[in-house]
């Protein structure tokens, strides 16, 4: 399957679900009308044409379907980061890094001796 990642001006980034599908693709397209330049590296899947404007080619890669960005959301970034934020040994190296050295050892361990465990039993 060949799906557009981006399009600008005359340039056309292609991606192909395989390595032997791009191949295909660039036997099939050899002498079409509008291509100025193809670049690909040997084992990527992706393809970089250079066409003229309002060409065949053009016509061909604007009726592509274009491939979203996957990007990461809020409730995935919270997924990997929760443990990490409840670990102890970062809690210390943050108040340390605010507070200072005596200050922030102190802090957290008032923190960790005292406050989390009365409030983990009043609440």
């Amino acid at each position: 399957m060949i799906e557009y990642v981006s399009l600008r001006q005359g340039e056309a980034r292609l991606y192909f679900s395989s390595v032997e599908e791009r191949d295909l693709f660039l036997r099939g397209m050899g002498g079409m009308e509008g291509v100025m330049g193809v670049e690909y590296k040997e084992n990527t899947k992706t393809l970089l044409v250079r066409f003229k404007e309002g060409s065949f080619f053009h016509y061909l890669v604007e009726n592509i379907k274009h491939k979203p960005v996957q990007r990461l959301e809020k409730e995935d970034i919270h997924f990997y980061l929760q443990h990490l934020l409840k670990h102890p040994g970062v809690k210390l190296v943050v108040s340390l890094a605010f507070l200072g050295w005596g200050a922030g050892l102190i802090s957290f361990a008032l923190c960790s001796m005292l406050l989390v465990p009365y409030l983990k039993t009043k609440l």
